[in-house]
């Protein structure tokens, strides 16, 4: 991978006898007296090793790392209290010098699309592809083994193998595809022709009827047009079956279940180009298939094959077109099912269980207009092009009658989630949605480190490091019996010094929140203790409270356009980022800041980004 850095930062290192922003000269033994001694090979404190990253390319290669890095010596998080003290002196370099590395990047001239992700349907993309091949809502997926993940997702090539087991389940699930098609052709007669073609009126037809319906067939599966040779394959299989007397239905399905366990079908495969060492354009299939499952989750769409069939897709005009399409089609449900799903963990909602003691009032309604509520709200982002800021504080939601009762509402009938507008910004946004206050909190108790935690990173992009092994539960921390806050409590833990600093940057913001109990309800005590939602950052920023935490975070919706690209630029190109991905992220932020950050201005650039359209052969 080439990275290519400015001329000015070029120079200050061959000038490095001479300038304090020397990397061999000077920062290199800062980091390994103050750093390294912490983040190497054999300890990894938070899983970081910065001792691999001994030159300015490696440094950008690993730019994740050292941004965080950054962040704390800013914030003198960074080295902790028992490490050797930073220098004002020392610490103003280091930062000096992190800051005009990050930013050195040479945006102008971007060759390197990364490593080929080959990628495998994962479950929800195998389902929704059978779905769209036969009619049929079989889920299927839900017997095969739990796809991994990797950054968050469970998209990623890296993670999406293919093993012996898993193809004994593919044919398996192949067969009763073609089975449930067969049994369905008294009920759903257009359905079956559609896949198994006309029935022949008399036998010298048959072949051919065979053969164009297992083109069209294969054609849709593959996601483009099939080879002639496959096809000539596909009809070995058909005179086999006929010379043993099998019926032209069986012998098509033999042609059908070919179809559905080939890697064709089971793998998105893109094809490399002969004698070349460059990066070069996917083709236009290609690329359909790459955006209908970033937005989608499932195979392109006929609109979709046909513009890639005329070769126009790949014009930038069209390819915007064709993404705001889709983003506007209900089908980008997709996107919040998988990606803010994932990203945000709302997948989990569904199986967090409060204490049923501590709140009897919670039941399964009630989670359930929760979970309406986020997937309300983010279909609307999506759909509507609202602004990603919106996500931090708006002046609606979507509610019904159990919801709204919840929340102190008294507006609000009916059991049906419904669009209502907001007075009191108390409530709007996700971090102020029942679900999110929820699933950030334990089952007896609200978690104001893990609330914390939730908006540092996910939304700041700043997470702490993880705790250590044996940090005690927080009840061990007094030594007497005396009743005490919560926010006592935290006190006196963070007067241990290896625990002060991540607390001192996540325990603010989850104080703010304190005012939501562990199912999100509103409140002014917990048990005999008033509520203390106040904070102040590292920083010096004090605030109090949901509103002022809110008005913070705007302040910074940059940084929270930041922490959404990047792990939407994951989600779209199936692997993690690398040096050169940072043009794209910061082209999308361009983007946002001219289009009142609207989630559209954002998916688009990364649809129209030069990793997205661009793929290099694998290296051998």
């Amino acid at each position: 991978m080439t990275l290519l850095i400015d001329a000015d930062l070029a120079f200050t290192q061959l000038d490095k006898n001479r300038t304090p922003l020397s990397w061999d000269h000077t920062v290199r033994g800062i980091v390994e007296k103050h750093c390294n001694q912490c983040h190497n090979a054999d300890k990894t404190s938070g899983n970081i090793n910065l001792i691999q990253d001994d030159d300015i390319r490696k440094i950008l290669e690993h730019r994740e790392t050292w941004e965080n890095a950054l962040a704390m010596v800013e914030s003198d998080e960074m080295p902790p209290v028992k490490a050797s003290k930073l220098s004002n002196e020392n610490r103003a370099l280091l930062t000096e010098f992190l800051q005009k590395t990050l930013e050195s990047l040479d945006c102008t001239i971007v060759n390197d699309p990364g490593k080929p992700a080959i990628r495998r349907l994962n479950r929800t993309e195998y389902d929704n592809a059978v779905l769209d091949l036969t009619g049929l809502d079989l889920k299927l997926a839900e017997g095969f083994a739990p796809d991994e993940s990797s950054y968050g997702f469970d998209n990623l090539g890296e993670v999406l193998s293919l093993s012996p087991v898993q193809v004994e389940k593919y044919h398996a699930a192949a067969r009763t595809i073609v089975t449930a098609i067969i049994d369905q052709k008294e009920k759903q007669p257009e359905r079956y022709e559609a896949v198994f073609g006309e029935v022949p009126k008399k036998d010298s037809d048959a072949p051919s009827l065979a053969q164009r319906a297992v083109k069209k067939f294969a054609t849709r599966a593959f996601r483009r047009p099939v080879e002639n040779t496959f096809v000539k394959r596909l009809m070995d299989i058909y005179r086999l079956s006929q010379s043993k007397q099998e019926s032209h239905e069986t012998s098509i399905a033999h042609m059908l279940t070919a179809i559905l366990i080939s890697p064709q079908f089971l793998i998105r495969l893109e094809n490399n180009r002969a004698d070349t060492d460059e990066p070069y354009p996917v083709d236009e299939y290609e690329l359909a298939t790459r955006l209908s499952f970033f937005i989608w989750s499932r195979p392109p769409d006929q609109k979709l094959l046909d513009q890639a069939a005329s070769g126009r897709l790949s014009k930038p005009s069209v390819l915007e077109a064709q993404t705001r399409r889709m983003l506007a089609d209900p089908r980008s449900q997709a996107l919040v099912d998988n990606f803010f799903g994932q990203w945000l963990s709302l997948r989990e909602i569904e199986s967090h269980q409060p204490d049923a003691k501590q709140f009897p009032e919670f039941d399964e309604q009630l989670r359930s207009a929760m979970i309406g509520e986020i997937q309300g709200f983010l279909s609307e982002l999506v759909r509507k092009d609202r602004p990603i800021s919106d996500m931090l504080d708006a002046d609606y939601t979507f509610l019904n009658e159990r919801l709204a009762k919840h929340y102190g509402i008294k507006s609000v009938k009916g059991s049906k989630m419904q669009h209502v507008e907001l007075t009191d910004r108390r409530r709007g946004g996700l971090l102020t949605s029942a679900a999110l206050l929820m699933l950030q909190a334990d089952p007896t108790r609200t978690n104001v480190p893990r609330r914390g935690n939730f908006v540092a990173g996910r939304i700041l992009g700043t997470a702490p490091p993880p705790p250590p092994a044996d940090v005690p539960q927080l009840e061990d921390v007094a030594s007497d019996d005396k009743p005490r806050s919560l926010r006592e409590l935290l006190e006196l833990h963070r007067k241990n010094p290896e625990c002060a600093h991540c607390h001192a940057k996540m325990d603010p913001l989850g104080f703010a929140l304190e005012n939501y109990d562990a199912i999100g309800r509103w409140r002014t005590k917990d048990g005999p203790f008033p509520i203390d939602a106040s904070g102040e950052l590292s920083t010096g920023r004090k605030f109090s409270g949901p509103i002022e935490l809110k008005d913070l975070l705007l302040e910074q919706k940059e940084a929270f356009a930041r922490t959404l690209t990047k792990n939407l630029l994951i989600y779209a190109l199936g692997r993690g980022l690398q040096g050169n991905d940072e043009c794209v992220v910061r082209d999308a932020i361009e983007s946002a800041e001219e289009n009142e950050f609207r989630f559209s201005s954002i998916v688009v650039e990364i649809v129209k980004s030069y990793p997205f359209r661009y793929r290099q052969n694998p290296i051998d």
